[in-house]
């Protein structure tokens, strides 16, 4: 195989060998320049195995590594672990102040006070009116008839206590 360097800008391409010596462009700059045979690859040298003298001497004792006792866990994971019971019972207590303040500010059920009335047709607007200004509510109404051609209401009304 041949190759071809570029003088300008340090392309280089694998070529043919038949090419060698001749002009041929670049591919990154459009140089012209000379094709050239490949120069041989070095021979591989097999590297020298270590071998161990046995009269050396020892290494120089600030060389020397002295056996430390396995680290302990570290401080910061048991701050995390406290850490996490704080914010847990923070939450919690939280929540429990939400849930009593939504009893206590809940209104007292109310308690009501029922009574069933039936007012003749002639006269039931009246005594509507007076009901309502004593406070009563009418829950439900129905006309019903009597005897002799006459007709009243039954009401169930209702007021607080």
């Amino acid at each position: 195989m041949a190759i071809f360097i570029c003088s300008e800008c340090g392309h280089t391409e694998e070529t043919p060998e038949e090419y060698i010596g001749k002009k041929a462009r670049c591919l990154s700059c459009q140089t012209m320049g000379t094709v050239q045979a490949k120069p041989p690859a070095p021979p591989r040298q097999s590297p020298q195995p270590l071998v161990k003298e046995s009269g050396a001497a020892p290494p120089p004792q600030d060389f020397v590594k002295e056996e430390t006792p396995a680290p302990q866990a570290p401080a910061s994971a048991s701050r995390s672990n406290s850490l996490t019971f704080v914010l847990i019972g923070l939450v919690a207590a939280i929540l429990v102040i939400q849930l009593l303040s939504i009893q206590l500010n809940m209104p007292a059920s109310a308690q009501w006070e029922y009574k069933i009335v039936s007012p003749k047709d002639s006269v039931i607007i009246e005594e509507l009116d007076d009901l309502g200004e004593r406070g009563w509510e009418v829950v439900t109404a129905r006309r019903a008839s009597g005897y002799n051609d006459s007709y009243s209401y039954e009401m169930i009304l209702k007021r607080a206590k």
